[in-house]
């Protein structure tokens, strides 16, 4: 079975006791519907909360031209596919987050952050299996009335977000110590151990 919006949604509803529809872009249920509604946020929601791996991007970030009024020195422009920033490479120095600005006192920022993918053929096996038991959270109430089946999904939500988390976990590790230089150290409060000079 290819992978698809429409067989994802309709997992979650075999997890329920629900029928299926045939599209999620044009079926007119009561079920498409509510499917409609929950799919994308819950996606995002799932995609945010975790570092997935098929989920992780990288961009070197330019300063916008105009700066923040006070406390920061730089301002950049995340990424239109940015969910969550993860880190700035490479340097010592704090960021904030403001609507979709980065703000920062690095005057270079190399950016690592979760992508939103909305791609189901790119989603990761164990990400889809805990989508399916999000979305069948979300809809059983809608669908069925019947708390303890959304209470049972719930729990085995709980359960496979932390097997699949963990294995995700496993995929990286880089080992990898970031030279930072004796001005990033003076003005950061860094262990001066890490200072390259």
């Amino acid at each position: 079975m290819a992978i698809s919006e429409t067989s994802i949604v309709n997992l979650a509803l075999s997890k329920i006791g629900a029928l299926r529809i045939t599209n999620i872009d044009t079926d007119t249920s009561i079920a498409a519907q509510h499917c409609r509604e929950h799919y994308g946020i819950s996606r995002d929601e799932l995609l945010r909360s975790h570092a997935w791996a098929f989920a992780l991007g990288r961009s070197t970030l330019s300063a916008d031209s105009d700066t923040p009024d006070f406390e920061w020195d730089y301002q950049y422009q995340l990424p239109a596919d940015c969910l969550r920033v993860l880190s700035l490479y490479g340097t010592p120095y704090p960021y904030a987050i403001e609507g979709e600005k980065l703000l920062t006192d690095a005057s270079e920022v190399d950016l690592r952050y979760i992508k939103k993918i909305t791609d189901p053929t790119k989603f990761d096996v164990l990400f889809v299996e805990v989508l399916v038991l999000q979305l069948a959270v979300n809809l059983a109430i809608p669908l069925s009335q019947d708390v303890n089946l959304a209470e049972r999904a719930a729990g085995e939500l709980i359960s496979k977000t932390k097997r699949a988390r963990m294995i995700n976990s496993k995929e990286t590790e880089s080992g990898k110590e970031v030279p930072v230089t004796w001005n990033d150290a003076r003005k950061s409060r860094i262990p001066s151990g890490n200072v390259v000079e």
